[in-house]
């Protein structure tokens, strides 16, 4: 697989139902502390801080979840550049979970692209593997990157 160096943000959306029941079941020991906004914001809603604290640690666990996520797509990405030879790299991945797309920003010498790729095409390629489900991102982001060369050439 083809390494490269590029940054990933999660914004939004990033928790699971497998991690709320991984915090749920978390020892109280275990819980992270609140700052004291977080301990305002608990007693503002009414809700005891160790179930406040519970939220954090799903949160926690959900962008850890898909910071991995997003390495691997970001690695599947690379390899579609360097198989592609048309000189772009993945600069950043930002996972926004509110809108439910994957945010691609390509560079290539001073040109710059960006494509929306899907939660559904995204998560797919990653979580099977399969050579379907690549072929299906690796034409995603390339029709993408066509799209916008084709946009600066007019």
């Amino acid at each position: 697989m083809a390494t490269q160096d590029f940054r990933v943000h999660i914004s939004g959306g990033s928790v699971s139902l497998d991690n709320w029941g991984l915090a749920m079941e978390a020892d109280e020991r275990d819980l992270p502390l609140l700052s004291e906004a977080q301990k305002e914001v608990a007693q503002r809603i009414g809700m005891p801080e160790p179930e406040y604290a519970r939220g954090v640690l799903a949160e926690t666990f959900g962008e850890r979840e898909q910071q991995k996520k997003g390495r691997r797509l970001g690695e599947l990405i690379g390899d579609v550049l360097s198989r592609a030879g048309q000189g772009w790299r993945l600069e950043t991945l930002i996972r926004r979970g509110t809108e439910s797309v994957w945010v691609a920003r390509f560079e290539s010498e001073g040109d710059s692209s960006q494509i929306e790729i899907p939660l559904e095409i995204a998560d797919d390629a990653v979580d099977s593997g399969g050579a379907f489900e690549k072929s299906r991102l690796e034409k995603f982001i390339l029709a993408g990157l066509d799209r916008s060369v084709t946009r600066k050439a007019s």
